[in-house]
């Protein structure tokens, strides 16, 4: 399915993750039809050790606050690492069983250390979030947003195959160039480059998915960056 197509069907069914990000974004809060229990995810991490050390911080935070601990980037309020993986695995499965497409974008700001050695880390920090910023606008409401890691982005793109994930990385692509980003008194123009892989087309791995779309975003940066590269 491509963006802009007959996708009246997946627009009906509002991505529910989707749907969390927008709350937590707005409201600090998860609506309690969304059934999500904040301390459950609190407890998973303590269990892994991931907040080894922090439980005595996040013991005195309130539920609002740990569900955005849990599962927003701090900068950028989007999906964060962790989060952006079990989604993606569990989109994933849904696919499988359904025989639908699943794609990925990863994109990366192009020369972001060298603004950042140059200018500082509150300028490269403000081109981020404007950038996260901008992403919300210009996907589709079913789309997923995340910080993937401290350079890349990803989008989760249910229900949408290698075609439709090209047409949408390539307009992000194109309206990010033109685009004056930042959360500061001054604006940027920045240029990005973008990865993308597919289910099934490339791998049925999440873990392969994300590998190659991070690859070939990587391939679009040291060719030059501003463009896009799918998956080998």
């Amino acid at each position: 399915m491509a963006p802009g197509g007959n996708d009246e069907a997946l627009y009906g069914r509002e991505s529910l993750f989707r749907q969390k990000l927008d709350q937590l974004r707005t409201t600090g809060e998860i609506k309690k039809k969304a059934r999500l229990d904040p301390m459950a995810r609190v407890r998973e991490l303590e269990q892994s050790s991931l907040l080894a050390g922090t439980h005595g911080v996040i013991s005195s935070q309130s539920p609002q606050d740990l569900q955005k601990l849990t599962l927003l980037d701090s900068l950028t309020e989007l999906y964060n690492h962790d989060s952006i993986v079990r989604i993606f695995k569990d989109e994933l499965k849904r696919s499988r069983r359904y025989k639908h497409h699943e794609s990925l974008v990863v994109l990366k700001v192009d020369q972001l250390d060298q603004i950042e050695a140059a200018h500082g880390k509150l300028v490269s920090d403000s081109i981020l979030k404007g950038l996260s910023n901008y992403i919300m606008k210009m996907i589709r409401d079913v789309d997923i947003p995340a910080r993937y890691d401290s350079q890349h982005f990803a989008i989760v793109l249910p229900e949408t195959d290698l075609k439709g994930a090209t047409i949408l990385a390539e307009r992000l692509r194109g309206k990010i160039g033109f685009e004056r980003i930042s959360e500061m008194g001054q604006n940027w123009s920045v240029t990005v480059s973008v990865g993308i892989s597919n289910f099934p087309q490339h791998s049925p791995s999440p873990e392969d998915l994300m590998k190659r779309a991070v690859q070939a975003c990587t391939v679009a940066s040291m060719q030059g960056g501003d463009t896009v590269r799918v998956a080998e």
